[in-house]
């Protein structure tokens, strides 16, 4: 095929989007929400991911005490916990170590110039267990103490992560198999009312010697024109609204700052190219194929 004809092969592919506007209409919808879905669970599963290999890199507990007791009481703990056998690792954190490494986390020290961590921030104490099975008892034993407001589990946090990953990884699949065929059944139908609609055009085509290929290029091209209007329209979607959660949450989540979400400029363009391939191949691939189907070329 010479360059001339796959340029009008190329450019009869827009011609075929106008003509039933209603169905391209349906197709750009559905592959928009089919990759949207697609976008969201991939954002949900890096950070997801990424929490996890967080909580995985931190002490599974961390005792907090309340703000206002003094040091006599948080060494008194820490020394308990020495003589305790079940206990293979604690570090005591005085308020100040704690304050500097939440400054040094957020990365913002100039905002803190004047804060007054001493009355605000607690001493902390993590901890490793021999067993984390004890983390329950040993839990429960801490609270007892009236001066201790809580004691964090980062195995609880893991197993929380691990679980709603799981739930997130199962409903997404579940509903873009149900897009994915609804979407595909779309474009497939598209190309084939397209087709009937030009089937005197193609057997003259046909007639005159046109090749399989020649044939198929306008078909092709318009599915990819619904693949790329679909993936643009869902990654635009999914880039505003990754942007407005990350401001909304910033740095700071579950109340703890060293869990934070996936910068934008990080993970949004990676899945914007991803949409965007996948997109072009949903919709390539499959008005090829419906095509081949449908039209006896």
């Amino acid at each position: 095929m010479n360059n001339k004809r796959f340029i009008y092969a190329f450019r009869d592919g827009f011609v075929n989007c106008n003509r039933h506007p209603l169905v391209l209409v349906a197709s750009i919808t559905t592959m928009m929400l089919l990759l949207l879905i697609g976008s969201t669970f991939a954002g949900f599963a890096i950070n997801l991911r990424h929490l996890v290999e967080v909580a995985g890199q931190e002490p599974p507990i961390e005792i907090m005490f309340k703000a206002d007791i003094n040091s006599a009481e948080a060494v008194n703990v820490d020394q308990q916990l020495e003589e305790n056998s079940d206990v293979v690792y604690h570090n005591l954190n005085t308020p100040e170590e704690n304050y500097k490494i939440f400054v040094d986390s957020m990365g913002k020290d100039q905002l803190f110039e004047d804060f007054e961590y001493e009355d605000r921030i607690p001493y902390t104490i993590n901890v490793r267990l021999a067993d984390p099975a004890l983390g329950t008892e040993f839990k429960e034993n801490l609270l007892k103490n009236p001066n201790i407001k809580d004691v964090y589990m980062e195995d609880e946090l893991m197993l929380l992560l691990n679980n709603l990953m799981h739930g997130v990884t199962t409903a997404s699949i579940v509903i873009m198999a149900i897009l994915g065929i609804i979407t595909i059944f779309i474009i497939s139908n598209m190309v084939r009312i397209a087709a009937l609609a030009r089937s005197h055009e193609i057997n003259i085509m046909k007639y005159l010697g046109a090749t399989n290929s020649y044939i198929r290029i306008p078909f092709v091209v318009q599915g990819l024109i619904v693949g790329l209007a679909g993936s643009v329209i869902s990654s635009i979607i999914f880039t505003v609204l990754y942007n407005l959660i990350y401001q909304h949450f910033g740095d700071d989540i579950l109340n703890r700052a060293s869990f934070a979400l996936i910068p934008s400029g990080t993970i949004v363009p990676w899945i914007v190219i991803g949409s965007i391939v996948l997109g072009l191949l949903i919709g390539g691939l499959f008005s090829g194929l419906a095509v081949r189907k449908h039209v006896d070329v």
